[in-house]
């Protein structure tokens, strides 16, 4: 991949007219998130800390909002771990190329499935199957990019502006069932900075929003910390496929 910086700062803005409606793209940002991705698909490992609100529909209070803490070790292609904390507790997986373990640490519980050869398969087909989220990994995707315009939406190039004390290049979109901004840090890794998602097709318009910080790159992990360990005591349970998968 060409890592030669070839935009001038600035909008530069094309319009595309499909079905009656106007599809706005700006060259600089598809420039940055491509960036992005070509990090993301180069690195062998990463690190990170995400922050994630998202918001539940109460059928009194309205919206409400709930969040959680995950920090994330991936070594390409097939190793994962990721611990959790926050409203949905305190819970852990550990991916080692060919089972997912998920463990409880407030129940002392675990389970494991069979899992697919690669981080990203094993993300898409285990979020399918039981609904498990991983954070950040929509920017993981090859095609991330690719999706992002296949929906005809916009996608703007809005400036730079400083979140959690870095600078970032900020962006913004839209499609047919929701908004979303991007903040991609200015240095020259273009690594994600924050992520806000606002579903505007739902009556609720219930946001998504996710804070990435704490980023390492190509540490050597060792394969020994993406094997789990049974506690002592621990009870087994069955992972629950979710409701409606096909």
């Amino acid at each position: 991949m060409s890592k030669k910086f070839l935009f001038l700062m600035g909008f530069v803005i094309m319009a595309v007219t499909t079905n009656s409606q106007t599809q706005r793209i700006d060259s600089t940002a598809v420039f940055l998130l491509h960036r992005t991705g070509e990090t993301l698909q180069d690195i062998k490992s990463c690190g990170f800390t995400a922050v994630t609100t998202y918001d539940i529909p109460n059928e009194s209070l309205g919206l409400i909002k709930h969040a959680i803490t995950d920090k994330v070790a991936i070594k390409f292609p097939d190793k994962m771990k990721v611990t959790s904390t926050g409203d949905k507790g305190n819970r852990g997986l550990w991916y080692n190329g060919k089972k997912l373990n998920y463990y409880s640490f407030d129940n002392n519980t675990y389970g494991f499935t069979a899992a697919p050869g690669s981080v990203i398969e094993t993300i898409d087909e285990v979020s399918k199957k039981f609904g498990i989220e991983f954070p950040g990994a929509d920017f993981f995707y090859p095609t991330f990019l690719e999706d992002l315009l296949s929906e005809k939406g916009s996608l703007i190039f809005l400036g730079k502006t400083i979140v959690d004390g870095r600078e970032c290049f900020h962006i913004a979109g839209s499609d047919k069932t929701k908004s979303f901004q991007f903040w991609i840090g200015s240095d020259d890794l273009f690594l994600p900075v924050k992520m806000v998602i606002i579903y505007t097709s739902d009556k609720d318009k219930p946001q998504y929003e996710a804070l990435y910080k704490d980023w390492t790159i190509n540490t050597d992990y060792p394969d020994s910390m993406f094997e789990f360990t049974t506690p002592p005591k621990a009870t087994k349970v069955k992972l629950a496929p979710r409701e409606n998968t096909k």
